[in-house]
């Protein structure tokens, strides 16, 4: 791996970080307008499809981060 290669993959990790917060940031505005009545069925399909947007975006900025920490960890002038 190169150093722009390096830089691209913690881009990457930058952007993979801030689209998870703000799938995060999304979930916190929905439950913040819960009330004491239980959610609408509707509400309830609509928190439950944002959960899944913000762990699959988790997943994701999780994976990239673990391919950075290997890439720190061993240098990315390391073939393995």
């Amino acid at each position: 791996m190169e150093h722009t290669e390096f830089m691209e993959l913690h881009a990457s990790c930058v952007t993979a970080l801030a689209t998870y917060f703000v799938e995060a940031e999304k979930t916190t505005q929905m439950l913040a307008k819960c009330t004491a009545e239980p959610l609408t069925v509707a509400e309830r399909f609509e928190l439950m499809s944002q959960g899944i947007v913000e762990n699959d975006a988790h997943l994701t900025y999780l994976g990239i981060k673990r391919v950075l920490y290997s890439t720190a960890r061993l240098g990315y002038g390391s073939s393995n």
